[in-house]
């Protein structure tokens, strides 16, 4: 071997000593315990475990003099020089901060180190297992505090948890985790290009659109209960005998929806009829994901009694109401909106050829997802669909009921949205496609828009969820899908006709029946035409077009 070679050969050995030798404070510490921890792992069904971590009395001694000993060097107490205060001292001062804070990162990190020790690939983030107090009124009226183990987010699993004063830290917590599976080929997938033109039924369907996001909730004096009202009501739920939650002026709509982590499948008949002042009583059962370890597959009694009924009322297509929206007639409205969609056509179209790769790539790929679906999956697919609403300007009235229908979807569609999650980010991963900051922003700016409200506004409201996070996969995964598509093989064809059907809002005063939105009217919607001599051309519409929101 030459001089050349060996000077080579140990330059690239010191390069990566140095690398060794250069990992941060953080990674090492990483590094001692994932190697000092102790995991022990429950499979709870496909899918799902439940994880209980020790870490050693030894490592919460270290950490914590690693703590104290930095707060001796920083810390200024009174009557010392910076640095020389006694450690005593400095314990007794800053002990309880330095628990919490000590308590959240040995948790946090102890269940990265555990999924890593144990080669997990989780799904979201984990659920953790606390003991917490709750208040229940027994089947003789009196008031008891009562110990449950409850699974709760991480961050409010701090709130519940201890850092032991001797012995090891202890924790468990459930977590799902990510299927395994191999992609179909993604190349020359066949995709239809529909061709669509805008004719009145899409028109009217737009215009019903307009009118319920200008609609109000007004109080219901006589009758009975209708489909969609909005009651006000005393909520009481009780399971064996036990009052688990009673809350008073508790909003429900009169739909088949979740009340406290419960589906109320069939409440919406259950109501039906029901007039102010009257009990509406309800069983169902707890699912076995619930959060609240002691309820699972236990029955659930419901009282409604309703205080309000409240109802939806549209305004009238009337001159007053085209005046206030700068109109003069409703041929003038009707033109405004039939240019408006005809800007959006293209859209409408994209829309649907990602439905169609959509649809293909879960028809050719195999991969299980459970049948014990969790509620949080459910929820997360129920969100993504959500931001799709915003993003088209769906009133809210209607986003609430689409929602409600959508958690009582049956379970097909739900695991066919989580098959498509699933495969669209094994996509996004192999194809390094991400999402910038700038395109969520360009996102919320166009929610923002298209809902008549403030960009900071609407940013604030996604941030109080998930949004934020379905937002960013929402943006995702249409980059991995316009990707496929630029490799599909397209076909132009014509748009099927539709049926009509009955719109969930009021009738427009010039049509019979109202439609069914079209994909142009439904996907991909962007800002009403509220404003007279707004677009007669794509530019001109998605500069003027505005619309109103209640």
């Amino acid at each position: 071997m030459s001089d050349e070679e060996l000077a080579g050969g140990r330059g690239e050995e010191s390069e990566a000593s140095v690398a060794t030798k250069e990992l941060s404070d953080d990674e090492r510490a990483m590094a001692r315990l994932k190697e000092a921890i102790a995991v022990e792992r429950e499979d709870l069904g496909a899918l799902r475990v439940k994880l209980t971590v020790t870490v050693p009395r030894e490592i919460v001694d270290e950490r914590m003099g690693e703590q104290f000993a930095e707060l001796k060097r920083e810390s200024t107490i009174p009557g010392f020089r910076k640095g020389h205060a006694p450690l005593k001292l400095v314990e007794k001062r800053f002990g309880h901060e330095v628990g919490d804070e000590l308590k959240g990162k040995l948790v946090g990190n102890g269940y990265l180190a555990a999924i890593e020790k144990q080669d997990i690939q989780a799904l979201g983030d984990p659920l953790v297992w606390v003991k917490t107090t709750e208040e229940r009124v027994g089947e003789d009226k009196k008031l008891r505090s009562v110990e449950v183990d409850k699974l709760v987010p991480f961050d409010e699993a701090l709130e519940h948890l201890e850092l032991p004063k001797e012995g090891p830290l202890v924790f468990s917590c459930e977590l799902e985790l990510k299927p395994e599976f191999e992609l179909p080929k993604l190349d020359k997938i066949p995709v239809e290009k529909p061709v669509i033109t805008i004719g009145d039924e899409e028109v009217n369907s737009e215009i019903d659109r307009m009118l319920m996001m200008r609609g109000t909730y007004e109080p219901v004096e006589d009758g009975g209960v209708q489909s969609d009202d909005m009651l006000y009501t005393d909520m009481k739920m009780t399971v064996g005998g036990e009052i688990i939650a009673s809350k008073e002026n508790f909003d429900i709509a009169a739909r088949d929806i979740n009340v406290e982590g419960v589906r109320m499948t069939g409440l919406g008949k259950a109501v039906a009829g029901r007039k102010i002042g009257e009990v509406v009583d309800f069983e169902a059962p707890v699912p076995d994901d619930h959060d609240n370890k002691d309820l699972r597959g236990k029955t659930a009694t419901f009282a409604f009694k309703i205080n309000e009924i409240k109802r939806l009322t549209l305004p009238k297509l009337d001159d007053t109401f085209l005046a206030g929206l700068g109109f003069d007639s409703k041929k003038d409205l009707r033109d405004t909106v039939r240019n408006a969609l005809e800007s959006r056509l293209e859209g409408a179209v994209a829309t649907r050829m990602r439905e169609q790769i959509g649809e293909h790539l879960v028809d050719h790929t195999k991969i299980e997802i459970p049948e014990g679906l969790s509620q949080r999956q459910a929820e997360r697919s129920v969100a993504r669909r959500m931001v799709e609403m915003y993003q088209i300007g769906m009133p809210q009235a209607e986003i609430e009921k689409a929602v409600d229908a959508m958690r009582a979807q049956a379970h097909d569609r739900v695991v066919r949205d989580l098959k498509l999650f699933f495969i669209l980010e094994k996509i996004a991963d192999e194809r390094k496609i991400e999402v910038s900051e700038e395109q969520i922003n360009g996102a919320i700016a166009q929610i923002a828009q298209r809902s008549n409200k403030r960009f900071d506004r609407v940013r604030d409201e996604l941030s109080k969820g998930s949004g934020l996070s379905t937002l960013y996969l929402q943006i995702r995964d249409e980059k991995v899908l316009e990707a496929l598509i630029g490799d599909a093989d397209v076909t132009e064809v014509e748009r099927p006709k539709t049926k009509p059907a009955p719109s969930a809002g009021k009738k427009t005063s010039d049509a019979k029946t109202t439609p069914k939105k079209s994909p142009a009217a439904a996907k991909k919607g962007s800002s009403d035409p509220t404003k007279k001599g707004a677009a007669t051309t794509k530019k001109a519409s998605k500069t003027k077009a505005k619309k109103k929101t209640r």
